[in-house]
């Protein structure tokens, strides 16, 4: 190396320019490498040295995931926007078929909390969760989520969270316990939110008229009220059609 560039190293070095990378990843013929840059950070796919992928955001991170039953495993890259509570962004990588991008999804508040093989077909499952942030007006701290389950088929994911319920009904469980706390304190947004949660995920299940009827027995009129003011618009956030409860025909937009 010519001695000017080490000189220029030295001093990019002693100014904290010369920054080591923050994250390094061995993945198959490629490798991976997020560093600063400007404010932000900067994920680079490299093949011998060469960028092939570049990806920016606030924050990045990176781990290795089995999805398609193939080695190598794939690579899932997380996104964050920075800020009080969003945003964040999936992008999954494969080597099946050459280098491409399987998955690029916005979650908002949620996103993909673990992949896991749950049938033992040696593909992993993405459990995902999703944030109702702001809904009906709820303070953010009481805003639910809801737990879904994709599967990868060999060319699309599809939802199968029927098939593995075990995330929503301990989500279920987790929102009941919390809303009879909350009635217990008449606390108005914690009943509220823990209801929508406990609904929610119900539903994904197809466990939702059962959620329902329960709620309706055991929350006072206030909350009663504000679940069903917001209904349609809870059952069309977790239905691929939409619904209309009007009882004109043909029914009002």
């Amino acid at each position: 190396m010519n001695a000017w560039v080490l000189t220029l190293l030295a001093l990019l070095g002693s100014l904290g320019l010369a920054q080591k990378p923050l994250q390094t990843l061995a993945w198959g013929s490629y490798s991976l490498r997020i560093e600063e840059n400007e404010g932000e950070q900067v994920a680079r796919i490299l093949l011998a040295g060469r960028t092939l992928v570049e990806v920016r955001d606030f924050r990045l991170e990176a781990s290795l995931v089995e999805v398609t039953g193939s080695p190598p495993k794939e690579l899932l890259l997380t996104g964050y926007s920075g800020g009080a509570h969003c945003c964040t962004t999936h992008y999954l990588f494969t080597q099946e078929g050459g280098l491409r991008n399987l998955l690029y999804q916005e979650w908002g508040d949620g996103g993909i909390r673990e992949v896991r093989d749950l049938d033992g077909d040696g593909r992993g499952e993405l459990i995902a969760l999703g944030v109702y942030a702001y809904f009906g007006d709820l303070p953010f701290a009481y805003s639910p989520g809801v737990y879904r389950v994709y599967a990868y088929d060999g060319l699309v994911f599809h939802e199968v969270t029927r098939k593995f319920p075990v995330p929503a009904l301990q989500a279920m469980k987790a929102y009941r316990e919390d809303f009879l706390k909350a009635r217990a304190s008449r606390d108005l947004p914690g009943m509220q939110g823990s209801a929508l949660g406990h609904w929610l995920n119900a539903l994904v299940i197809g466990r939702g008229a059962e959620a329902k009827r329960w709620l309706m027995e055991s929350a006072p009129p206030e909350v009663r009220s504000w679940l069903l003011r917001h209904e349609e618009e809870i059952l069309n956030s977790v239905s691929a059609l939409p619904r209309s409860y009007s009882r004109t025909l043909p029914p009002k937009r």
